[in-house]
């Protein structure tokens, strides 16, 4: 069924009424010390491969469905840390269990930061991150583009960076659990359940990031991709200006309504953060047997890393409120 974007915005509006987000959440909020962010070399983006990234989603699709607590999600976690290691990236898996409509349910969120970044519980100055779960469903769901194509971008991002030591430092990667609700839609008390834990642990730490980017659905070219409109101004001029030099066969636009995904929690804490996500609401596979392989493409892979990596270039850490 084709869903149409209007009333899943006016839902996810609602939804973020009773989430309490916004900037009066933001005001309610004790912001600790950020940390101050250079920006990384501009030539770096140049680097991005997408066939590199696209090869990365194949082997991960071909684990086979993903959802919390399965083996395809253990094999994914296994992909992850070897690959993320042989980049000069550490991982440490963050392991909750929360109450879910099936039932207590474990999740496992993979953090990752180069060599040479600062341990926890300090933090980095820009966090990045994107979910690698698939949504459970009674037929076999792989999630390509969602879930499948901002894991492989990541991947893709870490090798780029570790090139670049000193920029790498900077950057703390996060591959979330448990995006996905267990039934049709995320409520407040269904899905999210990686990042809200994070997000939580991220809120006792000394120091935070300035900077959040989180990544979803953004394999498909056939689409136009949006940005979150609580981004700052400064976050959305910067895309909108870097998205014209890249060609992407569909527009980069400001989202039509506030979107429910794994970058709310980290705005809840204050964060500011640049959500991409291509239009879902226009693509009949989504949450269907059709979200395959073949919906992926790795020319739009590349033009959202270098998007992602040429962002990070000319950003300028946000002042605290």
């Amino acid at each position: 069924m084709k869903l149409r974007l209007l009333p899943l915005a006016i839902v996810f509006a609602a939804f973020a009424l009773t989430l309490g987000l916004g900037q009066c959440r933001k005001a309610e909020v004790a912001i600790p010390q950020r940390l101050s962010f250079s920006p990384i070399p501009s030539d770096l983006a140049d680097s991005f491969s997408g066939e590199n990234a696209y090869q990365h989603v194949a082997n991960v699709v071909a684990f086979g469905p993903r959802p919390p607590a399965s083996e395809g999600f253990e094999k994914t976690l296994q992909y992850l840390e070897t690959t993320l290691a042989s980049f000069g990236w550490q991982t440490t898996r963050q392991k909750l269990r929360a109450a879910t409509p099936d039932g207590p349910t474990d999740f496992t969120n993979l953090i990752a930061r180069h060599s040479t970044a600062a341990p926890h519980p300090e933090s980095t100055p820009v966090l990045i991150g994107g979910h690698i779960d698939s949504k459970k469903l009674p037929f076999p769901f792989v999630g390509a583009n969602d879930g499948g194509s901002s894991t492989g971008v990541l991947l893709e991002i870490a090798r780029v960076l570790s090139s670049q030591p000193a920029a790498a430092a900077q950057i703390e990667l996060v591959f979330f659990d448990g995006e996905e609700a267990f039934r049709p839609n995320i409520t407040p008390s269904d899905g999210l359940y990686g990042s809200k834990y994070f997000a939580h642990d991220l809120s006792t730490r000394r120091s935070w990031p300035s900077i959040g980017i989180v990544l979803d659905i953004i394999g498909d070219p056939n689409f136009p991709l949006f940005y979150n409109p609580e981004a700052p101004p400064a976050f959305a001029e910067a895309v909108t200006d870097i998205a014209t030099t890249l060609a992407f066969k569909n527009p980069v636009v400001l989202a039509p309504g506030p979107i429910i995904d794994d970058h709310v929690p980290l705005q809840n804490t204050g964060l500011p953060c640049l959500h991409l996500i291509g239009d879902f609401s226009q693509m009949t596979y989504w949450h269907q047997p059709g979200d395959t392989l073949d919906k992926v493409d790795a020319d739009m892979l590349e033009k959202v890393g270098k998007l992602t990596l040429r962002f990070l270039s000319v950003i300028q850490s946000p002042e605290s409120n």
